[in-house]
């Protein structure tokens, strides 16, 4: 069983394109794009105050936490796939250096320049001080002084940067103890391993929510590895059935009935917004300082896994094989909004602000255009839409002009030649 289309007949983006050898798994650009739609929803209602609304705020609020998990469920599933398959396959691993040169051309160019623009105008605070090292060097995240300056939504990419870092170490590991159980132990040594790292993100996740711990370290790799643990082992598997005959019966389910994953997502997103009950921002602000059920945190934590592998599971197995879930994910907007879903989400927060508010001196010293008050009809999907065509023109130039340079480069002229 195949997990990933023909090849089409242009060569993808060098945005979007796998280490050479590996398959490309063409829906997962769609899957950004609704994770980016996602986000700029939940700000876009945080700063309209429709997400106090009882019913639909609370929903926002789960989307937009669920749209972080898309993200590093993603990362972990594209990322890990190349070494799991080496490893089944008994070949070397890739190469460290290359690896590590693609990751960093990919997020570190584009990144550097909307932090450092987006600092001169329209002024986000932190940037040009002190603190500058860490926002530049993705450690912004550790300090709650520095979380919610700069670019906030990039706290993830401290998340990401660890991730990249630690992943051919994880590899290296796995290897050695897959050697050292014997032949025939790939598959027990992967998932075994990986259900672990997932065990202590739970743990470190409910630690947090009990304030044992703090809820900054929940939101480091050390809490955020278990979305990243569902990715790799989603990876795992598909390396597992690609290219066999007979696929499993799970897999050959899935397979045939993308449908039937995308209402379990449903269902676990209503789960979800019934057991989390966010309550609008402050309300989750506050849920960070207060201590809370285990069931709550849990059953969270189970339904929030859950949507992720329903709504990613149609991409990973036999994305060519039909479904109105394969249908939407081949849209061509939407995929094309998660090519450049990378920019969107570095510019949409500040944009959001500068043409809602008039002013935010906590987030930015410049003038907005105050849309919310000013709009009296319709806030929310002005808003919205005004974001979304603001950011999208914004990530259009940054790919453009700064990613696709630079990813254009990741690969060594000799491989970019052969492939």
């Amino acid at each position: 069983m195949t997990t990933s289309v023909a090849a089409p007949e242009r060569a993808p983006s060098p945005a979007v394109a796998p280490p050479p050898g590996n398959p490309r798994f063409a829906l997962f650009d769609a899957l950004r794009g609704i994770a980016v739609l996602c986000i700029i929803a939940f700000h876009v209602t945080s700063l309209t105050g429709e997400m106090n609304r009882r019913v639909i705020g609370n929903l926002f609020s789960v989307l937009g936490n669920e749209a972080l998990i898309f993200f590093f469920v993603i990362s972990g599933f594209l990322l890990y796939r190349p070494f799991a398959a080496a490893h089944h396959a008994g070949r070397r691993r890739p190469n460290t250096w290359r690896y590590l040169r693609r990751r960093a051309l990919r997020i570190v160019p584009a990144y550097w320049l909307a932090l450092t623009v987006l600092a001169i105008a329209p002024g986000v605070v932190g940037v040009f001080s002190g603190d500058w090292w860490r926002y530049y060097f993705f450690l912004q995240a550790y300090s709650s002084r520095t979380l919610g300056g700069g670019i906030p939504p990039a706290w993830s990419l401290t998340v990401e940067v660890s991730f990249y870092l630690l992943l051919p170490v994880w590899a290296i590991a796995i290897r050695r103890v897959a050697t050292a159980l014997g032949p025939g132990s790939w598959l027990r040594s992967e998932l075994g391993a990986l259900a672990l790292l997932a065990l202590l993100g739970v743990a470190i996740q409910v630690a947090a929510s009990r304030l044992l711990v703090s809820s900054l370290l929940a939101t480091t790799l050390l809490g955020e590895c278990v979305w990243l643990a569902l990715g790799m082992s989603l990876a795992v598997i598909s390396v597992l059935v690609h290219g066999r005959p007979q696929a499993p019966t799970a897999v050959r389910l899935v397979a045939a009935h993308p449908g039937l994953c995308w209402l379990g997502a449903l269902a676990c997103l209503i789960g979800a917004t019934a057991v989390l009950h966010p309550g609008g921002l402050f309300n989750i602000i506050i849920s960070l300082r207060t201590k809370q059920p285990f069931a709550r945190t849990l059953g969270g934590i189970a339904l929030s896994a859950g949507l992720a592998a329903l709504l990613v599971l149609p991409a990973v197995f036999d994305e060519g094989g039909g479904g109105a879930p394969r249908r939407i994910l081949a849209w061509r907007p939407l995929m094309g909004l998660g090519l450049i879903s990378y920019g969107v989400y570095l510019y949409h927060l500040t944009l959001a602000e500068l043409l809602g508010e008039r002013s935010d001196p906590g987030h930015f010293s410049d003038s907005g255009l105050g849309l919310v008050t000013s709009v009296k009809h319709l806030t929310t999907p002005v808003l919205f839409l005004a974001t979304l065509a603001a950011s999208v023109i914004a990530a259009v130039l940054s790919y453009r002009f700064v990613e696709l340079p630079f990813l254009r480069l990741k690969e060594p002229a000799g491989a970019r030649r052969k492939s």
